[in-house]
């Protein structure tokens, strides 16, 4: 009898990505969004009440969404560390 051979673990699939959301004010109330490190570019709002909508479908807390604002009417850009998203949330935001 032929002893069955060990099969190496396949890694799992990767299903969220660990990073930052860097965000920089362009106009007056105009936002490029990137997800670094593995976002896929730049995603344009338009106003501050949509960058709030897409910071809070990005599952980012209410006091860091107000924190960044804020840091975004007195500076050009902010970035907000330590988010984990999933796949298929980067894909639907665009990110």
């Amino acid at each position: 009898m032929t002893p069955a051979l060990a099969r190496p673990e396949s890694p799992r699939p990767v299903t969220h990505r660990l990073g930052r959301l860097w965000i920089r004010r362009v106009g007056v109330s105009t936002y490029d969004v990137m997800f670094r490190p593995t976002g896929n570019g730049d995603f344009r709002i338009s106003t501050e009440d949509g960058l709030r909508a897409l910071l809070c479908a990005a599952t980012v807390p209410s006091d860091r969404i107000e924190r960044a604002i804020a840091a975004l009417r007195a500076d050009r850009e902010h970035e907000i560390p330590g988010l984990t998203l999933s796949l298929d949330l980067l894909r639907k935001l665009g990110l």
